[in-house]
């Protein structure tokens, strides 16, 4: 069968979302039985405001409230039963990775010069996000539906945006666009990197909605001011006392924020630039995962970082001036797209405002637990989830236009080769 047939059928979307299912499936398929670690622990093993469903309204005012509450629900049909937990962070997983199906495609599809190439594309993305081995912590380690949770409501608030805005009649774009705001809440409420929320909404609509028009954006005022004034009730407690170990108090101090022992804003900043190479380097090559990393801490912007005796890592970490130069350079390069003056010829502001968008949406998702507010923890595997999807992306992107440009290459060869015959 010819391959490309399968890519026009108009059934590829069922085909899509059943292929992505299935992978993911048997890739997970032997982590069903895996036991509570860590925060399991705290979060679900001795958290006895869990264990009964009366009290849910307590549940749900708690701190990632929604994600708690799911766990509460896991506890009253299956008590301590692993099993039950694992299938329902697979199901949210699989969700999300048809979810980033969806989103690649509508992008794409929206540029002329892509939407040939739109299916092709969206699967090769929601696949690597799908199975990739990054994502093992986030969807396994079974206190991270938080994250996965989180993602899943903030893909479907930028979903529900993209439909809001193509729609004409006022009462179901109202609709859609209320479906937004809840759909951020929902996410914040799962866990609190949903408050980038607003800041990919923006940047998506100028990318791929506005196409750079200001007046285009301002069509769209009355969305924005809702979010923005939902982010700054969410905001303002979030940035004073962020926590890391899920729902509930530590009893020892603060494990996030300012209060924070052990590390300072500077030497978290200092390290994080670090941590953000190590991220992107995992993405290329994930190999010596954790769980539970001992990364070295930056004390100074030009001073090497001390590795601990028995640490393994992949590359020796350098000072942290240079992962802030590779920073820069990347994200220099990504506003410079975003921002270079579009003519009325240039074919190639599609493709340009992709490469911006994606890179951005990398480091927006990950700003966060990557910036100068201190968490005990610095560097998280599942912090990668849904930023990842940026990374895979871009790598997909790049694959597709490769073989591309060899198919091309190909036929020109061809092309000669039967020119020469004639001429001959």
């Amino acid at each position: 069968m010819n391959i490309e047939k399968i890519f026009e059928s108009r059934r590829f979307h069922l085909v899509a979302g059943l292929l992505i299912a299935i992978s993911t499936f048997l890739i997970y398929s032997n982590t069903f039985n895996a036991s509570f670690h860590f925060d399991d622990t705290t979060s679900i093993v001795e958290n006895y405001s869990i264990k009964s469903l009366n009290n849910w309204i307590d549940i749900v005012r708690g701190q990632r409230g929604v994600a708690m509450l799911s766990l509460a629900i896991n506890y009253a049909i299956g008590g301590m039963n692993v099993v039950g937990y694992h299938i329902v962070n697979l199901a949210i997983h699989i969700t999300n990775s048809i979810l980033v199906y969806f989103l690649i495609f509508l992008t794409l599809n929206r540029i002329d010069s892509f939407t040939g190439r739109a299916k092709k594309i969206a699967i090769y993305t929601a696949l690597l996000f799908a199975v990739h081995p990054i994502q093992t912590q986030a969807v396994t380690y079974i206190v991270q539906r938080m994250e996965t949770l989180a993602s899943m409501f903030m893909l479907i608030g930028l979903l529900l945006f993209i439909k809001g805005t193509g729609v004409i009649r006022m009462p179901a774009k109202v609709l859609l666009y209320g479906a937004v705001a809840i759909s951020y809440i929902l996410g914040f409420y799962s866990k609190e990197i949903a408050i980038t929320l607003p800041a990919i909404i923006f940047l998506y609509d100028y990318c791929f909605l506005a196409n750079g028009s200001l007046k285009k954006l301002m069509s769209r005022l009355p969305i924005y001011i809702i979010i923005i004034s939902i982010f700054g009730f969410l905001a303002a407690p979030t940035f004073t006392g962020l926590q890391e170990t899920p729902g509930v108090s530590t009893g020892s101090g603060a494990s996030a924020g300012f209060n924070v022992q052990g590390i300072t804003p500077k030497e978290y900043l200092f390290t994080q630039f670090n941590v953000l190479i190590y991220y992107i380097i995992l993405l290329f090559v994930p190999i010596n995962q954790n769980v539970d990393y001992d990364f070295p801490i930056s004390k100074g912007l030009f001073e090497v970082p001390v590795v601990k005796e028995g640490t393994v890592l992949n590359y020796p970490i350098p000072p942290a001036f240079v992962s802030l130069i590779i920073l820069l350079a990347i994200v220099g390069f990504a506003l410079y797209l975003l921002l270079l003056k579009r003519t009325t010829t240039d074919n190639g502001y599609g493709q340009r405002s992709l490469i911006a968008f994606f890179i951005l949406w990398f480091f927006i998702i990950l700003s966060p637990t990557s910036s100068f507010v201190p968490i005990i923890d610095v560097i998280f595997e599942h912090r990668l989830y849904l930023p990842s999807v940026g990374f895979f992306f871009l790598f997909s992107l790049t694959f597709d236009q490769f073989f591309e440009y060899l198919e091309r290459r190909a036929q020109n060869s061809k092309g000669r080769g039967s020119q020469s015959v004639k001429e001959s």
